[in-house]
């Protein structure tokens, strides 16, 4: 028991990193804040209820709720307490008759999101955000926690949850469309993010005060596993046959140009298909992304991608650089003809992101700094972001020239000379 609980008492309570710590007001009685190691601070009451049993009941987070509002709702909690009344008991009821399971939840959960109502660092999460985060519901947290009522998961539960999608419980194979097809395999990284977003969700349950607790804080994740997979000189080379033996084929020669336009910029999948004609800035020596995984980007990007990418968009009958020829809108897939080509060069383990990668190996081996090639691959910092905000300077733009024509001359097998040239595949083979 302490003094009487005031604005200034609270500020200056610390928290204790081993286990939560509770202060008790010596003017209201049951009256307290919990201290958690994180330093959240929470307003509580503490009562027996009719079987004389010991309950606590939480009013709110400081922060949220003032010392004097706190003070208030005690009372009066604590008034019901001593009338019969079980707070804890109330209240728990009245969220069951909003959310009781696992699948309601995560029903409102993507109904609020959609809406924009659900936060991502500041922002609404994106479209493409949304699908796979729906995916993953359907997929993953549905078929093994779906008709679980949410207040009855514990972290046990969502161990043997994360364990279940790493083993391949889950793993699923359907056609999802004439040509689509849905490949659900589990893991390791599917288990992780898995349960990163049913993190989230209980985050936003607990938000909503549907929930006490969010089961996922303390589970122990198995790490991403680290991409190291990168492409040697002579493995750019093997590309490079792969991308003109591929054309000769007939392989979908737009994919075959988005394949290129990885490998020359370096830019992550979605980027280059959602590449619009208006976001090449020639001039500017840059993409001017409009949606990126951190916002809206000015990416320095090499001459001879920036002259290749301007070319496909003057040919494009509308505003996409790489538009389907098969329905309305952009390329879809890049992935199997990535695949084809890999096969054609006797080359494993290479997928969108490990261009990228390599990319950056590149810029590495041409001893660039960690900040050029942050900038160079629009990586979020706050540094770069602040160093870089105006445009384009000529020390990121030569990078930029001197990297995707080192890549250039590398999938050519020519001598790197740095001289700027176009890779010459994807529809212009000799």
């Amino acid at each position: 028991m302490t003094d009487k609980l005031t604005k200034r008492r609270v500020d200056e309570l610390k928290p204790d990193p081993e286990h939560d710590e509770f202060i008790w007001c010596g003017e209201t009685r049951g009256f307290g804040v919990r201290v958690k190691p994180s330093g959240t601070k929470t307003f509580i009451i503490q009562y027996r209820n009719a079987q004389r049993r010991t309950r606590r009941y939480a009013i709110g987070q400081y922060g949220k709720w003032t010392v004097d509002q706190a003070r208030r709702e005690a009372k009066a909690k604590l008034v019901e307490a001593e009338q019969g009344k079980d707070p804890s008991v109330e209240r728990r009821a009245t969220r069951a008759q909003k959310v009781k399971t696992v699948r309601e939840l995560c029903d409102q959960y993507l109904t609020d999101a959609t809406a924009g109502r659900v936060l991502y660092r500041g922002k609404p999460k994106k479209q493409t955000t949304l699908a796979t985060d729906t995916g993953r519901i359907k997929r993953h947290i549905l078929p093994l926690l779906g008709d679980r009522a949410i207040n009855e998961i514990a972290r046990k539960d969502v161990e043997a949850f994360q364990n279940k999608v790493a083993e391949g419980e889950t793993a699923i194979d359907v056609r999802t469309g004439p040509r689509g097809r849905a490949r659900v395999t589990g893991g390791r990284g599917t288990a992780t993010k898995a349960v990163n977003l049913l993190s989230a969700i209980y985050s936003y349950a607990v938000k909503k005060e549907w929930t006490d607790n969010n089961p996922c804080i303390g589970v122990e994740k198995p790490a991403d596993a680290v991409r190291s997979r990168f492409l040697t000189a002579e493995e750019y080379r093997k590309l490079g046959d792969g991308l003109r033996e591929a054309g000769q084929l007939g392989v979908n020669p737009t994919a075959l140009r988005a394949i290129e336009a990885l490998a020359l910029t370096g830019c992550r999948k979605g980027e280059i298909l959602n590449l619009n004609r208006d976001e090449i800035d020639v001039a500017g020596r840059c993409l001017r992304l409009q949606d990126t995984k951190s916002g809206a980007q000015m990416r320095p990007c090499g001459r001879n991608a920036l002259e290749f990418l301007a070319s496909l968009a003057a040919e494009a009958d509308g505003d996409w650089v790489f538009p389907s020829v098969r329905r309305m809108g952009r390329l879809v897939d890049v992935s199997s003809p990535l695949a084809r080509v890999c096969g054609l060069a006797a080359l494993e383990g290479v997928t969108p992101h490990v261009l990228r990668h390599s990319y950056a190996t590149v810029a590495h081996e041409l001893n660039y700094s960690e900040l050029t090639i942050a900038a160079l691959l629009g990586h979020r910092a706050g540094s770069v972001t602040a160093k870089y905000a105006h445009g384009v300077d000529s020390v990121l733009a030569a990078a930029a020239d001197r990297v995707s024509a080192t890549i250039s001359a590398r999938v050519r097998g020519e001598e790197e000379t740095g001289k700027v040239v176009v890779l010459g595949v994807g529809g212009r083979l000799g």
